[in-house]
């Protein structure tokens, strides 16, 4: 696509220097925020992060063959002294962020219809990934994106970005979501982090489905309380959600009151779900099967998957769908006889083996109302002890180890406090602060994970439940900047295999 073609088309352009033959000869094939992923036929933007300005990798990108970059007017970079240095090169001055959503809704201009946005502290992966399999049930094609990676049809990922973030980076995810397109993906359910939606990550798509999962302690680190991380969380509704969209709500959480008027305000539609809601009205969970009330009539389903917490999980990927498509009582009684088949997401509370009798399951959990729902779920579960192994991540919320570590004990027989990520803080001090509320007679401290794991897999007797919490789907551990390989599910596999031949 030629650069001068898109340029007349862009509004937040204060200043042209340099080089401007740039902006005829080149067709651009990219666009980057990452300097190390830049070439001749890439535009580089120098966003302003929280640490670094974009601006100051303009000779890396220039070494690299690009010849065209947009820096904010904000930017204290010397841009004419690189000029100067570097005469063939381009600079675009101007509101950076803004010129890069309009370019990005230029150079892709080919997206999926319906996209579903999901925010909350728990449940985001999971909802994203019923709703992707409640779609497949509807025969459309579809895919979710978050913290687990794209999960769509398996001959689609080898073309696909790969990120670590929850909610991607805004050209990773628009790159991804234009992959999809091209493989007629009409229907994305995308998780969406508060930090994700503070950083403007979702700026320019059209989405008319946003749903709301539950909201808890977590993220204390980036949003320092939970003032601030709520009204991020809010952004949704406030600016991402097109107007008389949907917004599909928790209606049991003490928020639900405050963030309806909030979608009220910005004339969303609202569909609600719980035992208190108004449209998917829970009446009764028994063992596997779940009543509830929808259109004023009463539907079933069964799930071959545990606990309370799924069950909104999974209604609030039903919710998502109700919003887009139309469906009459007879199809919905028609789609949720296939709830019997839908499957846990990705570490996700994921059963790995038994031994000895015992039940062994790895989950992402890493905040308190997660520990605390996940323990709830291995009470049901277990026929006799209930063993938690967890830590918590380095450079991430304090505040939240004593409550986790408080949690654990009151919910569980034994907790095993061992290492997470602990990233570029001093483990010991990590678990000293989780241990601080611990009940110290049915508290280990184990600070090898790997060790810790063999110790809980030694002592486990029939019928118990070991849940191995914090990392899930994560095959990695961090220690300092480093990362090293960590797959738990064949740590614990090695672990018992080793017990057996001893």
């Amino acid at each position: 696509m030629n650069l001068h073609k898109i340029l007349k088309k862009i509004s937040n352009i204060y200043q042209v220097f340099g080089n401007l033959q740039n902006l005829d000869a080149l067709d651009l094939e990219d666009i980057s925020i990452d300097s190390r992923k830049t070439n001749k036929n890439t535009i580089f933007f120098g966003l302003i992060g929280q640490k670094n300005d974009g601006a100051n990798f303009l000779q890396d990108v220039a070494s690299n063959g690009s010849r065209v970059a947009v820096i904010s007017q904000n930017s204290k970079f010397n841009y004419q002294e690189f000029l100067q240095k570097n005469p063939q090169n381009t600079i675009i001055i101007g509101d950076v962020f803004e010129i890069l959503v309009e370019f990005l809704n230029i150079f892709y201009q080919s997206l999926p219809k319906n996209i579903y946005a999901i925010t909350g502290t728990n449940g985001k992966t999971s909802t994203a990934e019923f709703t992707r399999q409640i779609l497949q049930f509807l025969n459309k094609k579809s895919a979710s994106i978050g913290t687990i990676g794209i999960n769509c049809d398996e001959s689609i990922k080898n073309n696909l970005e790969v990120s670590n973030l929850t909610t991607p980076d805004i050209i990773s995810l628009y790159k991804n979501l234009a992959i999809l397109k091209k493989f007629a993906i009409d229907d994305v359910a995308i998780e969406v982090s508060s930090i994700g939606l503070d950083q403007r990550r979702m700026a320019g798509l059209e989405i008319d489905v946003g749903a709301f999962t539950n909201f808890t302690q977590d993220h204390l680190d980036y949003h320092q309380n939970m003032q601030n991380y709520f009204e991020c969380k809010m952004i949704l509704f406030e600016k991402v959600v097109q107007k008389n969209g949907y917004s599909v709500l928790n209606s049991d959480i003490k928020e639900f009151a405050y963030i309806k008027k909030v979608c009220q305000k910005n004339q969303l539609k609202i569909i609600d779900y719980g035992y208190e809601a108004q449209a998917l009205k829970i009446i009764k969970i028994e063992n596997q099967k779940v009543d509830f009330l929808y259109n004023q009539q009463q539907f079933s389903f069964t799930t071959n998957i545990s606990g309370e917490f799924q069950v909104f999980n999974i209604l609030c990927a039903l919710g998502n769908i109700l919003a887009k498509y139309n469906l009459s009582n007879e199809k919905i009684a028609e789609l949720i006889k296939n709830f019997d088949k839908l499957e846990c997401a990705l570490g996700r509370m994921q059963k790995v083996c038994e031994h000895m009798g015992a039940e062994i399951f790895i989950d992402f959990a890493h905040s308190p109302d997660a520990i605390e729902n996940i323990l709830k779920l291995a009470k049901n579960i277990a026929k006799n002890r209930v063993i938690i192994l967890f830590g918590c991540g380095g450079d991430r919320d304090t505040k939240k180890r004593p409550i986790m570590g408080e949690i654990a004990c009151k919910n569980a027989d034994l907790v095993i406090v061992t290492d997470d990520n602990p990233r570029n803080e001093n483990p010991a001090l990590i678990r000293q602060e989780i241990m601080q509320k611990c009940d110290q007679s049915k508290t280990l401290e184990i600070a090898d994970r790997k060790i810790a794991i063999a110790k809980a897999i030694e002592i486990l007797q029939n019928g118990d439940v070991l849940i191995i919490a914090g990392k899930g789907h994560e095959n990695y551990q961090i220690i300092g900047s480093q990362k090293f390989e960590f797959n738990e599910s064949k740590i614990i596999k090695n672990a018992i295999k080793k017990i057996s031949e001893s």
